[in-house]
C-alpha cells in the first residue's frame, strides 16, 4: 500500500500543475459576451411592439398556436428594442439579469400575464451606475436578441444592452 501512495502524490501534483498551465485570457480582454452585446450595435433591428408580442403568447388570448408559431419563428434570432417597467434585477456571472413586471394582454378574456427576462451586458461603469439605481417600476430600453420563449409566459432577451 505504501508503494502507491508516492505515485498517487505524482498524480496529485501533475494534475495541479497542468490546471494551473492551462491558458488564461489576457487582462483587460473584453468578455465574451459585451464583444456579442457590441455586435448587436451593428445588427438591423426588427420592428416589432412587446404589446404585440404579449397578446400573442398570454394565456386565454385569442391568437391561435400557428399564430404563435409564426412569431415565435419570426422573433427568435431577431434584435429588438423594447421599453419596459422594472420587476427585479439580478447580478449572474458578470451579467444583470433584468425582469419585467407582469404584463397584461389587451384582449377581452385574457387572464394570463407576460415577462421580459432581459440578460444585460453593461459596457460601461455609467450602465452599471443606471442599473444599481433603478427601482421596480422604474422604466428602461434595452436592445437584446430574443433568445427564446417560456412556457408562454417569458421571453428571453440574450444578450442585451442599455439604451440611454
Amino acid at each position: 500500500m505504501v508503494a502507491g501512495l508516492p505515485s498517487k502524490w505524482a498524480m496529485v501534483i501533475l494534475t495541479m500543475a497542468l490546471v494551473a498551465c492551462g491558458e488564461a485570457p489576457p487582462p483587460n480582454a473584453p468578455s465574451e459576451h459585451a464583444q456579442t452585446v457590441q455586435a448587436l450595435k451593428d445588427t438591423p433591428v426588427m420592428s416589432m411592439a412587446l404589446q404585440e408580442v404579449v397578446d400573442t403568447y398570454v394565456l386565454g388570448g385569442k391568437r391561435t398556436d400557428l399564430q404563435r408559431e409564426a412569431m415565435t419563428a419570426k422573433l427568435v434570432g431577431s434584435v429588438v428594442v423594447w421599453r419596459f417597467k422594472v420587476y427585479d434585477i439580478a447580478k449572474e456571472d458578470g451579467r444583470y439579469r433584468v425582469m419585467s413586471e407582469l404584463m397584461d394582454g389587451t384582449e377581452p378574456g385574457a387572464f394570463g400575464k407576460f415577462t421580459v427576462v432581459a440578460f444585460v451586458t453593461p459596457n460601461d461603469e455609467q450602465d452599471i451606475q443606471t442599473l444599481l439605481k433603478l427601482t421596480t417600476g422604474s422604466e428602461i430600453t434595452v436592445r437584446g436578441k430574443v433568445d427564446g420563449i417560456t412556457l408562454r409566459t417569458a421571453i428571453v432577451l440574450s444578450p442585451a444592452g442599455l439604451i440611454h
